[in-house]
């Protein structure tokens, strides 16, 4: 199954250069497809010298798109689009603080405006990690639905140890699937209803052998999500965006992430 297309690498001269391609080359090769590389600035002679000092180093190779705009993120984007890409890989951190992960000014214009599936790297590393332990987050959209497969598919090509499916269960959600139990303070029987729905959910994928873990979050917003995440140290949050007005958007109460996430990221964008 080809998930995403063709894979690409914003790449800067930033001191995690060479992790963040390091971990791009992993990623390709997992994948199964090359790799691109994005670059917000000209091919002047200096910068080519830079890539092939990097390819060398790291036994890679690929296309590089160079493209400039009025801010390396439009740059960005805009080479995305030139290039077809369906998957983009880019660094996230602009500083963490207290086990968070803040998002910098590209990632967070990436992840509100990259017209293709984005994968965020919060700490890229030159001997990059394997993916053991994956988390998602479905609301039981078509686009949580592809959302799921395509985890799927990447903790079977990773031999991951562990899948967690998780459904954000809000008060407001709670309210909304049993208003008179709520009031009465009795809200046990819409988390168990919520539980078994979800249950029902992953049942209807083709599972295989992978470990699937599936937990209703609750909390009085989807920020809830990101301490469970760490807690049980997923290297990888997955979560569908949705369209709306035309553009794509994260589901509501996960409008977080477009500032600080709580761990690797990847945003997948509603399939064409």
């Amino acid at each position: 199954m080809d998930l995403f297309g063709k894979v690409a690498v914003a790449s800067t001269f930033s001191p995690r250069f060479l992790p963040m391609l390091a971990e791009a080359k992993a990623m390709a090769a997992l994948l199964d497809r090359p790799l691109e590389i994005i670059h917000a600035g000209i091919g002047t002679r200096d910068n080519q010298a830079r890539f092939s000092e990097a390819f060398a180093a790291l036994g890679l190779s690929g296309v590089i798109h160079w493209h400039e705009d009025t801010s390396p993120s439009a740059a960005i984007i805009q080479a995305v689009r030139n290039a077809e890409i369906g998957l983009l890989l880019a660094g996230a951190m602009e500083r963490d603080r207290e086990g968070r992960y803040f998002l910098g000014k590209v990632a967070r214009a990436l992840i509100r405006e990259a017209p293709c599936s984005l994968l965020l790297y919060t700490n890229p590393a030159r001997e990059p990690a394997p993916l053991r332990n994956l988390a998602v987050i479905v609301d039981y959209t078509p686009g949580s639905r592809h959302a799921l497969q395509a985890t799927l598919d990447l903790a079977a090509r990773s031999k991951a140890e562990s899948v967690h499916v998780l459904r954000v269960f809000t008060i407001f959600a709670q309210l909304l699937a049993e208003p008179h139990e709520f009031i009465k303070g009795q809200d046990t029987n819409a988390l168990t209803a919520e539980e078994a729905r979800l249950d029902a959910f992953v049942e209807e994928f083709d599972i295989a052998e992978i470990p699937i873990v599936t937990r209703c979050i609750e909390g009085t917003t989807g920020f809830a999500a990101a301490d469970y995440v760490q807690s049980i140290g997923a290297n990888l949050l997955i979560i569908a965006s949705e369209t709306k007005a035309g553009h794509a958007a994260l589901p509501a109460r996960m409008e977080w992430l477009e500032n600080v996430i709580p761990s690797n990221l990847l945003v997948i964008r509603p399939p064409a």
